[in-house]
């Protein structure tokens, strides 16, 4: 059953102004800042969807500045495929102070309840429609004492990946949007594993990054034959949880090798 979004909207319009999500960053950060001094209106969530690659500094000390001079502003975030890309960008993610990891969560933000699921999908793990070869993570990294020979320690990547486990667990919860670094199957490169998860969820909306454009417009054709309302967040680009942009993002490239911890 498809929700009414325009009801939606209109009875939670203040508190989806008040949401900002995040196309990947990859290691940038000063257009967030400008963005939040040329707001009349401050958020009070900033929500990453992924692809923040940061691996000499951590999340929390990027976002200290944040903290400092926005102090009403939050942050929540999913991971992306270049989060994982070394054990350093892992660990550099989630040490992430009190930013909330959403991956696998529903967060109530100011009064809307916001899904996540981070990662990307796998040809060697799970790329839907085939068949999962792992389930869940424990099974894809711990495959018997000889796997990993000399100390190796498995490929980070898969900590990344996405895996059925997590997306049957948030199939059972409810949301009213959801958030995923994939892109659903009104994508090119799309799935329609995303489509089943926010049906099954109920969502009214859904964002997504990893591709670095913006195909909302086209996405808005087969709205009603998906049964929520889905949209891109590109590159460096901002949007709030109407759909509308705070900030049109960047070229499609990649961000600087070293992040810009300034605000």
């Amino acid at each position: 059953m498809i929700r009414d979004t325009q009801a939606f909207d209109t009875e939670h319009d203040h508190a989806l102004r008040q949401i900002w999500f995040l196309g990947d960053v990859h290691g940038e950060f000063k257009h967030i800042a400008r963005a939040l001094l040329d707001a009349p209106v401050k958020p009070h969530w900033l929500v990453f969807l992924g692809d923040i690659d940061i691996d000499h500094i951590s999340f929390g000390e990027i976002l200290e500045p944040l903290c400092r001079n926005f102090r009403d502003t939050k942050v929540a975030f999913i991971y992306g495929n270049h989060d994982a890309d070394t054990y350093e960008h892992w660990q550099m993610l989630h040490d992430c102070g009190d930013a909330v990891a959403l991956h696998g969560q529903v967060a109530d933000l100011g009064g809307v309840k916001v899904a996540g699921l981070g990662g990307n999908f796998m040809g060697r793990i799970w790329s839907p429609p085939a068949n999962p070869t792992f389930r869940n993570k424990k099974a894809s990294m711990n495959r018997g004492p000889y796997q990993w020979r000399d100390g190796q320690r498995p490929n980070p990547s898969l900590h990344a990946a996405i895996y059925p486990d997590d997306v049957e667990s948030l199939s059972k919860k409810r949301a009213d949007i959801l958030i995923t670094h994939e892109a659903p199957s009104c994508h090119p490169y799309g799935f329609e594993a995303i489509d089943e998860l926010a049906r099954s969820m109920h969502v009214v909306r859904s964002f997504h990054g990893h591709q670095h454009d913006d195909r909302s417009d086209r996405y808005a054709l087969v709205r009603d034959k998906m049964g929520f309302d889905a949209r891109a967040v590109d590159f460096c680009g901002i949007k709030n949880g109407l759909g509308e942009i705070i900030r049109k993002g960047a070229e499609n490239n990649w961000g600087s090798s070293e992040p810009d911890s300034q605000w």
